[in-house]
């Protein structure tokens, strides 16, 4: 992996991480009864499946190379 892809795949866990702050720590802070809200869950959800995707897209491919 070169420098450059190594860079986005920095920057697209930097979001990643920004949304699962906004989504898992700031939103039910911030918004009162938000758990009870419909989007809540799927909102979650979304964010603590992007870690894996962020694994599959960018890690998976290396590792089944150096197989």
């Amino acid at each position: 992996m070169d420098k450059k892809e190594n860079d986005v795949a920095f920057w697209v866990m930097m979001v990643i991480l920004a949304y699962l702050l906004i989504a898992c720590i700031i939103c039910p802070i911030a918004i009162p009864g938000f758990s009870k809200q419909p989007y809540a869950v799927p909102m979650m959800g979304v964010g603590l499946a992007l870690p894996f995707v962020h694994f599959l897209i960018f890690a998976a491919p290396l590792i089944s190379k150096k197989k």
